[in-house]
């Protein structure tokens, strides 16, 4: 009996050994065969994938052959989506940057976003906004596309648009220059230090003459700017609109006095985070060309080292403002570009 129950022991337990190794072996089997299986999957779906982007690749090439302008104009606005997002990211990075280490922290491609974007927003958010609703696109797009100056920013204008729409807002801020040199013309008389009027007086003959005055007989007269006549606390109505009109700064909305100093501001901390970064010479040729333009110098056409020579004599001229003289930056495009070349061109071409 006990030799009985022994080996009914010792066959269950070798039977149980048996067994679990038996399924072991088959759930090793099984995670091979369905390691397979999705392999095979993963190559079919890669395969076809492959397929359907090739097929929406040739599909793309045959529409851009057959109907090249709505492609183009399709692209146009893929793109500058894109890009205006992308500038979109880029200024909440800003706004953090700003909140936490404070405003003298931001570069002078951040203080330049930050100051565009805005404007940007207001402008092409309605229209992407409106082509995101179904069947709207169909006339929003071909709309923009007919008035992109009026309905879009430079990120969904094409080379040729930029330059021809850059004129353009140049004529537009040009035209107060030379109404905006006669108000400071009929100031000189007003002015009571007689050594500051004779300094101040040869500089306005030198511009109506067609000359450049030098950036130290400006800064010989920076006082002028502190107080009478020509600080901002002092400017007459029509003076004040004048100097609005050429830093693209509207003269119906109120504060007038305020945005005026926030402008001068802004150009103030754009000039010193030139210098912070190592001048002119380290910035490229489109960041000289959007500082020469923003300062009040048509920059179209202009050479590398013409707008580098230019905006060295503002940084000088810059150098002697502080809060207090922040009008004689604002007069800049009078005293620094009212008499050169190309804006000359631009308003002879006119």
């Amino acid at each position: 009996m006990h030799k009985a129950i022994s080996r009914i022991l010792f066959y269950e337990k070798h039977s149980s050994i048996c067994f679990s190794y038996n399924s072991m072996q088959r759930y090793v089997t099984q995670i091979e065969n369905n390691d397979d299986k999705k392999g095979k999957v993963s190559n079919l779906k890669k395969y076809w994938l492959d397929k359907y982007v090739n097929y929406i690749k040739s599909y793309e090439a045959t529409l851009s052959k057959n109907f090249p302008k709505t492609m183009g104009l399709y692209r146009m606005f893929v793109y500058g989506t894109q890009n205006y997002i992308s500038d979109l990211k880029v200024y909440l990075v800003i706004l953090k940057k700003h909140s936490l280490d404070g405003l003298d922290s931001l570069t002078r491609d951040e203080i330049q976003l930050a100051h565009s974007i805005h404007k940007d927003v207001i402008k092409a958010a309605p229209v992407i906004l409106i082509s995101l609703i179904p069947f709207t696109n169909y006339a929003i797009i071909p709309l923009a596309y007919f008035f992109p100056r009026q309905m879009l920013t430079h990120h969904f204008w094409t080379p040729e648009q930029k330059i021809d729409f850059t004129l353009y807002y140049y004529s537009q801020r040009f035209k107060y220059s030379r109404p905006l040199f006669h108000c400071m013309e009929s100031k000189a008389n007003h002015i009571n230090d007689q050594i500051l009027k004779t300094k101040w007086s040869g500089i306005i003959a030198c511009l109506g003459s067609g000359g450049q005055p030098t950036v130290e007989s400006m800064v010989s007269c920076i006082a002028l700017f502190a107080s009478s006549p020509y600080s901002l606390d002092t400017l007459e109505s029509k003076h004040m609109n004048k100097l609005l009109g050429i830093h693209e700064l509207s003269v119906w909305k109120p504060f007038r006095k305020q945005r005026l100093k926030e402008r001068g501001l802004l150009i103030k901390r754009m000039d010193d985070a030139i210098i912070k970064e190592g001048g002119v010479n380290t910035m490229s040729v489109e960041s000289l060309s959007w500082a020469v333009s923003f300062r009040g110098l048509n920059s179209v056409n202009m050479s590398t080292e013409s707008m580098k020579d230019w905006l060295e004599q503002w940084i000088l001229l810059s150098t002697s403002v502080d809060n207090s003289t922040l009008s004689l930056l604002l007069h800049g495009p009078i005293l620094l570009a009212y008499n050169h070349i190309n804006n000359l061109k631009l308003l002879y071409n006119k």
